[in-house]
Formats: C-alpha cells, structure tokens, sequence
C-alpha cells in the first residue's frame, strides 16, 4: 500500500501543471482571414507582451458592408476593448 501512494504521489506531481496559465485577452482590427500567426506577431511589435504558454484570447475585428467582410488596417484595440 505504501509502495502504492508513493506511485500516485508521482503520478500527481507530473500530470499537474507547474505553475499556472494566464488567460490574456487582446482585440485587433484586421483584414479578414487574418491567421493567428500574423496577429500574434501585430500584437508582439505593438509591445504586448504574448507568451506561448498562456492561454492567449486574440479578437479580430472586421469590417462589413452589404454582408461581406471588408478588410480593415491593422490597428490594436486592445486598451480599447479590454
């Protein structure tokens, strides 16, 4: 049994995350289809601070008319719609 509890205590210690995850969330302005790829680095030369191991939430803003997605500038919304 104690061979057993030895066993579970290293089985928890490494399925368990070391530290935890931030969630962060960040609003852009874009052409539409922008990949996630291009937004994360708009957003890391706007001087945001984007790590891979957060749990990173990237809102894309598109223009519309008559229904159709309207390509806009990149801009960084994010101070503005937190």
């Amino acid at each position: 049994m104690q061979n057993l509890q030895k066993r579970l205590s290293r089985l928890e210690a490494t399925a368990r995350p070391k530290r935890r995850q931030r969630v962060c969330s960040f609003t852009l302005q874009g052409p539409n289809g922008l990949s996630e790829a291009d937004a994360v680095a708009f957003l890391r030369e706007c001087g945001h601070e984007v790590r891979d191991e957060d749990f990173n939430i990237i809102r894309t803003l598109v223009g519309a008319d008559s229904r159709r997605p309207v390509d806009l500038p990149l801009k960084d919304l994010t101070h503005e719609y937190p």
